[in-house]
């Protein structure tokens, strides 16, 4: 095994013809009845094989859905949908949508990194949630989803990306109903050394996939720390080309609260309630406030006092969430649901209508923000960050 930060990686490719249909959208900017529907179409679409245990409300087990994450995986295999598996090798991966644009290196990471603290998270994990996915891989035996991370801008690194895009013809090149183009190229040996050589001692930051890292590093232990599970399949991007958009919170009640009840309780934690009218925008303008939306209300939520260090949703989970509602941030009764912001507070309002309870919309939270306390080795809440455009499922397949 290659040493450092990032090696090649040993990967199966979608086949050109197969990769519009086969890539799966970003598993969760659909909601469950989306997915349901996009895999109710078509048997060949990835969500089959990453499909969540409790994700709609069938009586499957754990176990059961594995099962079927497998046999999805083999009808996949045996419809020679995939190439044979590729010689060790990075890959560029680039996602574009509208004016936006950002391109990862794709290869293995070594997860002694992680040990070694080069590896940074930001946020912490649903415990359940990731033993779920340890499992599936242990079923499965493929990583199929990299790990995002960022990394410092370099500008060596920038040049021989810039080179490879502009002189080499993409190897695969598609794009879903989503409008997310997408675009992958093979990185020739000799500049796969370069940025081997490059990211030999850098570090980087989790930007999307606390759970698969979590997961991975599961499998590795459960493996004696020994053979191919010592190895994460990710994607390296340059900090300066990420995107960050919140992730909005639903509660499934009222925690038995009628609506005046619930302002004085939130009151009573040094809060202030400016009731939002209908012709202004509920979402919140800035860090350190939220919107909150009940039985047809927006209403913006501002703490009287912040500490700098103090993010939105640590707040909202310490001071509304936990003491109100009696929700704890490992989700383990299933009241907390979570909605990237990437799409728009309409659901938020229809589902909570429909279904009763309460929604807090927030603030994304700033990149700096998120630096500092990454790097004091702090974390967030779960789902405190949503970085778009994702990486898909379904374009590798890296067998462990």
């Amino acid at each position: 095994m290659e040493s450092g930060l990032l090696s090649r990686v040993e990967a199966q490719l979608v086949r050109q013809e197969w990769a519009e249909r086969v890539v799966s959208p970003a598993y969760d900017a659909l909601r469950p009845e989306q997915r349901f529907e996009v895999m109710k179409k078509d048997p060949y679409v990835f969500l089959h094989v990453t499909r969540s245990f409790g994700d709609d409300e069938s009586e499957k087990t754990a176990e059961e859905v594995s099962e079927s994450n497998a046999s999805a995986l083999s009808r996949l295999l045996s419809e020679n949908i995939y190439e044979k598996v590729r010689g060790p090798s990075l890959y560029l991966y680039q996602l574009r949508s509208g004016d936006h644009k950002q391109t990862a290196i794709i290869g293995d990471v070594p997860l002694t990194a992680v040990k070694e603290g080069r590896i940074i998270p930001h946020e912490r994990i649903r415990p359940s949630r990731s033993l779920h996915l340890a499992d599936h891989l242990e079923k499965i035996r493929v990583q199929s989803s990299p790990v995002a991370l960022g990394y410092e801008d370099d500008e060596h690194v920038a040049t021989i990306l810039s080179s490879i895009q502009n002189n080499e013809t993409p190897i695969l090149h598609f794009q879903r109903e989503d409008l997310i183009e997408q675009k992958i190229w093979s990185v020739a040996d000799v500049h796969a050394s370069e940025l081997i050589e490059i990211m030999r001692d850098k570090s980087a930051y989790v930007v999307d996939g606390h759970h698969r890292l979590s997961a991975a590093s599961e499998m590795w232990t459960r493996n004696g720390e020994s053979g191919s599970f010592g190895k994460l399949f990710a994607a390296f991007f340059p900090l300066s080309e990420l995107k960050i958009s919140a992730f909005h919170r639903r509660v499934t009640d009222m925690a038995g609260y009628s609506l005046d009840d619930l302002y004085k309780e939130i009151a009573a934690r040094d809060f202030a309630l400016l009731p939002i009218t209908g012709d202004q925008d509920p979402l919140p303008k800035a860090s350190g406030e939220f919107s909150m939306y009940a039985a047809g209300q927006w209403t913006t939520i501002k703490p009287a006092r912040i500490h700098p260090s103090e993010i939105d949703s640590g707040l909202l989970q310490r001071k509304i969430l936990s003491p109100i509602f009696h929700i704890d941030e490992a989700g383990t009764d299933n009241r907390l649901q979570y909605l990237p912001g990437s799409v728009g507070l309409n659901h938020l309002v229809d589902q909570t209508d429909l279904d009763g309870g309460v929604a807090f919309a927030l603030h994304p939270v700033p990149m700096a923000q998120l630096l500092s306390v990454a790097d004091r080795r702090m974390t967030f809440p779960p789902k405190s960050t949503y970085f778009q455009p994702k990486v898909r499922s379904g374009i590798f397949l890296v067998h462990r």
